[in-house]
């Protein structure tokens, strides 16, 4: 882990969709309250939470998906806020941090997976009307349940026993 003095502002709702910032890495911009991007960043960083039996059975799989696209990384090894997003917010989802955008839940892991080549969730995310919103509702619904989502995940994938009983703390 790297000491790091770069902050963003903490992200919106508007922000769990693909978008652009309008300043450029490394560029400090009054409209955007001194906001400066990534410029540490060289490939995007998906965020999880390391003690989540069910996330890291599934980061282990995104991981082969993606050997040198995405860095994946365990929030417990960072600092309180990371990217401006706080560690509160890391234990409720996945965030995909990139130089300049940061995803989190279903929009996320959809664009890791585009990353790794298969951009089908994508397409529907983006394309499908209420697509994005019932996505969303279905990762929330996984997030708030993962002890049984692990479980369902443990009956379909014998690799995933290997990754522990349940999620701790959940």
């Amino acid at each position: 882990m790297q000491p790091l003095d770069i902050m963003v502002a903490p992200i919106s709702k508007e922000q769990t969709k693909l978008e652009s910032c309008d300043v450029e890495p490394g560029v400090s911009n009054n409209q955007n309250d001194g906001q400066i991007l990534g410029s540490a960043i060289l490939k995007p960083i998906l965020v999880y939470d390391g003690d989540c039996s069910f996330c890291k059975f599934w980061v282990s799989r995104w991981q082969k998906l993606t050997p040198h696209e995405v860095k994946f990384t365990p929030y417990q090894h960072l600092p309180e806020v990371y990217y401006g997003v706080k560690r509160q917010e890391f234990k409720k989802s996945v965030y995909l941090i990139t130089h300049y955008r940061r995803l989190r839940g279903a929009a996320a892991v959809f664009e890791v997976l585009a990353l790794g080549g298969n951009d089908f969730w994508n397409k529907l995310y983006y394309n499908i009307v209420l697509a994005d919103v019932l996505f969303e509702a279905g990762y929330r619904f996984v997030a708030s349940n993962r002890d049984f989502c692990f479980w369902v995940t443990k009956l379909f994938y014998k690799d995933a026993r290997k990754f522990g009983k349940h999620s701790e703390g959940r």
